[in-house]
């Protein structure tokens, strides 16, 4: 079980190192006590995939998000991400594409740089004789 952040009379998160309130607590960690969030939730066993910020800023937040709704989210990800979204028909995502692909290069790559044995033994006799 994960311990829960403290909050102050203002409903700010208090930083566990030096018991000071904080909009952004996590900000302030990892500039004032050189931890990032993960090393800090981990050393005081906070939930890892939630984040500590206060509750004003995050009704904030949620609010700048549903007024900029229309200019920006239904833009950008809506209507702009039309053309990265899976199409029917496709065999393969972008990511197994991409590792086939990158798998077909790296056995090109390395076939040009093998030696055949006998070119291998032919250069080892020469170094030898030089030696």
């Amino acid at each position: 079980m994960y311990n829960i952040p403290r909050f102050n009379s203002k409903n700010q998160p208090i930083c566990e190192i030096c018991e000071v309130a904080y909009d952004r607590l996590l900000l302030h960690v990892n500039r004032r006590h050189n931890l990032n969030s993960k090393e800090y939730k981990a050393k005081f066993n906070f939930h890892p995939r939630k984040g500590i910020q206060s509750k004003a800023l995050s009704t904030k937040m949620r609010a700048n998000a549903i007024k900029n709704y229309n200019s920006t989210i239904m833009k950008n990800l809506i209507i702009g991400g039309k053309q990265t979204r899976f199409k029917e028909g496709n065999k393969f995502t972008n990511r197994e594409l991409v590792s086939l692909t990158g798998k077909a290069r790296m056995e090109a790559y390395w076939a040009s740089k093998r030696e055949t044995k006998e070119n291998l033994t032919l250069n080892l006799i020469r170094k030898l004789r030089l030696l």
